[in-house]
């Protein structure tokens, strides 16, 4: 009688665990999602972690993992372990028909592009004996922008060369910049019109205002760092200070433009450039923020020499722009970046360098030399 009941547990144990193991996975979801499109260097950003059992088998443990770039850290250390990812595992306990949603904080202390691209199951047969795991792809990404930085002094050095300069020659009307009220004549358009002062007076008035002249200004940054000592820091400097000048001078109405050797290919056979012709606008800000997050220290690049003597060869290139270098490679692109400017354009260069370290070079007159001087954290 007992080996009856004992044959019949095994045979019930058995049964049971080929049925888990066909339907334990069957309409289970997982959801990875962060919260956020973006964050600054140096912010926090917050993700949820959704599991759904839609139906009535019950999945006593059932344990979810994922991982993401190891400069990324989980606020809440539980459950996490860091070494070429840093990994999270979480264990639940689903009913049939449940939804558990966790929300997680992470510490985003550098710039960079973070993607999780899958997130691995795993359930356990009755009595542990069996071990069962699937893989379910993810698809969320969070863009970390450079960290912003202080720029006033570059500004100000840069205040007669860049801005929305109201003037006195008409250029063209900014409907924003409202200066005064006349009469109406025949060659005014009838949107100008002032029903209400129009009305105040008996006669038609019209509102006229300011001329403004739009400059362009292009940033062009250099991220080249393959000597033999490495200044990781000096270069992550320059992309701060090229991101907080492009936000600074798209918030004040200005078109923006940047040309740097950062590449989008991966592939080292393809040593590319990136051009982003000067414009205005959120969406131009939004496409020079993700492009300098985008970049890894480990692709190479093109020098900077190269990369300015591609441009001279660009015939749709504007003549009127504002020049902005930002290079710590001071010896080695000292000359290239007199020959592209010339004697009589006007230009700034942003010279990242270690603290207490004078710059190895000085410029002509008509390019104003900036040392900021970068402390290695």
């Amino acid at each position: 009688m007992i080996s009856l009941f004992f044959l019949s547990f095994l045979l019930l144990t058995f049964l049971w665990n080929l049925y888990y193991a066909a339907h334990w996975n069957k309409r289970l979801a997982v959801t990875l999602d962060f919260l956020q499109d973006f964050v600054y260097a140096g912010e926090q950003a917050e993700m949820t972690e959704q599991i759904e059992n839609r139906k009535k088998l019950v999945l006593p443990i059932l344990e979810v993992a994922f991982h993401v770039d190891k400069r990324l850290s989980f606020h809440d250390c539980e459950n996490t372990s860091v070494s070429d990812f840093t990994y999270k595992r979480d264990i639940f306990a689903l009913l049939g028909y449940q939804r558990i949603t966790r929300k997680l904080t992470l510490n985003c202390p550098r710039r960079g592009c973070y993607r999780i691209g899958q997130s691995y199951l795993t359930a356990f047969s009755l009595l542990y004996h069996r071990r069962f795991s699937i893989e379910i792809p993810a698809d969320t990404q969070l863009y970390v922008y450079a960290a912003r930085t202080n720029v006033t002094d570059i500004l100000m050095t840069c205040q007669r060369l860049t801005g929305s300069i109201q003037c006195a020659k008409r250029l063209y009307e900014d409907p924003f910049a409202y200066s005064s009220i006349r009469e109406y004549t025949v060659t005014d358009p009838m949107k100008t019109i002032n029903w209400k002062a129009s009305a105040r007076t008996g006669e038609l008035m019209v509102n006229t205002f300011e001329s403004t002249h739009m400059e362009k200004v292009l940033l062009f940054l250099d991220v080249e760092d393959n000597g033999i000592l490495k200044y990781e820091y000096l270069t992550e400097d320059a992309i701060s200070v090229a991101a907080s000048l492009a936000q600074k001078m798209i918030t004040q109405g200005m078109e923006v433009g940047l040309c740097t050797n950062i590449t989008r290919t991966r592939d080292a056979d393809q040593i590319m450039h990136t051009y982003l012709s000067p414009a205005s606008g959120q969406k131009q800000l939004a496409a020079i923020e993700r492009l300098l997050a985008e970049h890894r220290s480990d692709v190479k690049v093109l020098p900077l020499p190269a990369l300015l003597h591609s441009l001279d060869q660009q015939a749709d290139l504007p003549q009127d722009m504002i020049k902005i270098f930002i290079s710590k490679n001071a010896i080695q692109n000292h000359s290239a970046i007199e020959a592209f400017t010339g004697r009589e354009q006007q230009a700034v260069w942003v010279v990242p360098c270690p603290r207490k370290e004078p710059c190895p070079v000085q410029t002509s007159g008509n390019i104003r030399l900036i040392l900021r001087e970068v402390t290695d954290i």
